[in-house]
């Protein structure tokens, strides 16, 4: 290593990405002057609150003091970031203080833009309009009000988590049949996509559940409009023309975008997000700036499964650069959305990059329900809470492969 030590790292985020990017970068080197800015002193477990929007976990559950999870020889700065600029190395709060760095790793998530969807963010638990997105506590309480009438769960592209609104739609769905209520209830997801799922096997498997669930399905139609009071949803549909749907129960995936402080920054792409090589995760321009997560280029499904993989990809190769010598980690693409189809079943999906399908059980994925749907159940409802507030967010997790890296995360030359 030269005589300069570059041991100024700035993470930005302590969401689930900058947490376990941290720890693991501490862990390899203890003597780093590493940072953290994060405004936010409450930490959610994100995940949780589809369970919270069905009653199983309560809302209380899934949130924890950020202050508990910061690593062990890290200076946290509760600040919202102004701006990036990589020119001088530096990062500039909305208080005005300057944080100059070495290295800068972007970990800052993704935004929900409750007020780009006119009426929303007014009506939002109220009138029967809800979202696990915001916690899922309103969600629990209108879907267990429900006896009879229309109920719409709504998807759009970005999103974190995008199986999120199927979890709901068929939880509220096995509710309301345990209930004895579904029949008198006509539910329906309105996706702008122009599939339930973009892996096509998955999808298929989607598809065959809603039909036996006589669960009916809207394609290219997007959310543009809640009237709360007169319970009127208005969405844009394929043929170009706007489709004004009444609803008792409104369940809204809201738009997504890249945290505001990246929109037009050096740092990011056209959409604002991180502008990073697809493989390396280091930045296409700025050799010293990193990211992962939310917030980055990466183009797979955001989820906690995927930064499980990518983080240890990361720490690796800024380690290695910082020492001069080649990036040898390489991320493929992998994630992992456990979609919850009812009480006590679960479609795990495993998917990778150009969706390359990727399991990891000993068994048939594509099926559901029975014990093997009961056992992805039970480990997504039991295991992964626990696995991430003493794994994942520690930096000693890496998805599939447990507590050990995974096999095929270091290419060797």
């Amino acid at each position: 290593m030269s005589a300069d030590p570059k041991d100024r790292i700035v993470v930005i985020g302590a969401g689930t990405a900058g947490l376990s990017a941290s720890s693991r970068l501490l862990k390899k080197d203890s003597s780093l002057k590493l940072t953290i800015l994060d405004k936010s002193r409450k930490h959610y477990y994100q995940p949780g609150w589809t369970f919270v929007g069905a009653g199983v976990f309560s809302f209380a559950s899934t949130e924890k003091d950020t202050k508990d999870f910061i690593p062990k020889g890290a200076k946290w700065e509760p600040v919202n970031v102004k701006e990036v600029l990589p020119e001088a190395n530096t990062v500039v709060a909305e208080d005005g203080r300057e944080f100059k760095y070495d290295y800068l790793v972007v970990a800052a998530g993704i935004q929900s833009d409750w007020d780009k969807i006119p009426g929303l963010k007014e009506t939002l638990g109220k009138n029967g309009v809800c979202s696990n997105y915001s916690g899922g506590v309103n969600t629990w309480e209108f879907v267990k009000a429900l006896t009879s009438g229309t109920a719409i769960f709504t998807s759009r592209a970005p999103l974190k988590c995008g199986g999120a609104p199927m979890k709901a739609m068929f939880l509220s769905w096995d509710y309301w049949t345990r209930k004895g209520v579904a029949p008198k209830i006509d539910i329906t997801y309105a996706t702008a996509a122009t599939a339930m799922f973009h892996v096509k096997k998955y999808s298929d498997i989607i598809d065959r559940i809603c039909t036996e669930r006589r669960l009916n399905r809207l394609y290219g139609h997007n959310l543009i409009a809640v009237d709360g009071l007169r319970k009127i949803a208005t969405f844009s549909t394929p043929e170009g023309t706007n489709k004004e749907l009444a609803f008792d129960l409104l369940h809204v995936s809201p738009p997504m975008s890249a945290p505001n402080f990246l929109k037009g920054s050096a740092i990011g792409n056209k959409d604002g997000f991180v502008d990073v090589d697809d493989s390396t995760l280091q930045h296409k321009k700025y050799p010293n700036v990193f990211a992962l997560g939310d917030c980055s280029s990466l183009p797979t499904s955001k989820t906690a499964a995927a930064i499980c993989r990518q983080s240890p990809v990361l720490v690796h190769n800024l380690m290695q650069h910082r020492a001069g010598k080649p990036l040898n980690a390489r991320y493929n693409g992998y994630t992992s959305c456990p979609l919850i189809t009812g009480f006590g079943s679960l479609l795990l999906m495993e998917f990778g990059y150009q969706l390359k399908i990727m399991e990891n059980m000993p068994w048939d994925q594509s099926v559901h329900d029975g014990i093997r749907g009961m056992i992805h159940y039970c480990v997504k409802k039991y295991v992964f809470p626990p696995t991430y507030w003493h794994g994942i967010l520690k930096g000693c997790w890496y998805g599939p492969s447990g507590p050990f890296p995974p096999s095929d995360m270091i290419v060797k030359s």
